[in-house]
């Protein structure tokens, strides 16, 4: 599991944006999600600036971060509607960062990306048995996905595939007769909907050698 500097400046960078941001206004107070959360995000930031926290952190010393964002106590405080859905990406990030261990999905890394959608569309195309519907109706998902990507119009993490893109749902299970069709799904389902990249791609070079051929 990687443990590297890119992943120590990303948990700075994301505890700031919070910390600067839709949190600065709030008291660290104990009585308060909103107070926790800077006390949660106060104590990783320290942590890394010291070098002092490997990946993945325990559990134990998450508590603050998992609980608030898994009951939602962030966005239904005092916090315009705005601003949630920006908080909730910056605290999907810390939770990939320090829980899971994982690298983020950034822009350098969008070519390897596409790539990597082409891919499995092309194996979906290529099958041998009959696709289902879900399967079927992965191929036009997948597509817009690409394009989205493309164009810069969306930025994993987007969260759960539902309600939008149920295809993925059903396809989840269904794939995984198909040679190579579950780590191409959940590739694809990790870059887009997760917004963390294979623990493989260190680096840009990397991902470019592991996906040059897919």
């Amino acid at each position: 599991m990687p443990n590297t500097e890119e992943q120590r400046l990303d948990i700075i960078e994301n505890c700031n944006i919070l910390l600067n941001g839709i949190l600065k206004p709030f008291n660290n107070t104990d009585n308060t999600p909103e107070g926790r959360m800077i006390t949660q995000c106060r104590w990783l930031k320290e942590h890394a600036e010291s070098h002092d926290l490997p990946l993945p952190v325990d559990r134990g010393k998450l508590g603050s971060l998992l609980y608030i964002y898994t009951n939602g106590e962030l966005f239904t405080a005092a916090i315009p509607d705005k601003n949630v859905y920006a908080a909730e990406i910056n605290m999907e990030r810390i939770i990939s960062l320090v829980k899971k261990g994982k690298l983020l999905m950034k822009p350098p890394y969008t070519p390897y990306a596409l790539r990597s959608i082409d891919a499995l569309i092309k194996l979906l195309e290529a099958v041998s048995r009959p696709l289902s519907q879900y399967e079927q109706g992965l191929i036009p998902d997948l597509q817009q996905l690409r394009q989205l990507l493309d164009e810069g119009k969306i930025e994993p993490p987007l969260g759960a595939y539902g309600p939008k893109y149920p295809n993925f749902i059903e396809v989840e299970d269904s794939i995984r007769d198909i040679p190579n069709g579950k780590d191409y799904f959940y590739t694809v389902s990790d870059l887009i909907f997760n917004g963390v990249r294979p623990n493989s791609w260190l680096t840009p070079e990397d991902a470019d050698r592991e996906t040059r051929n897919l």
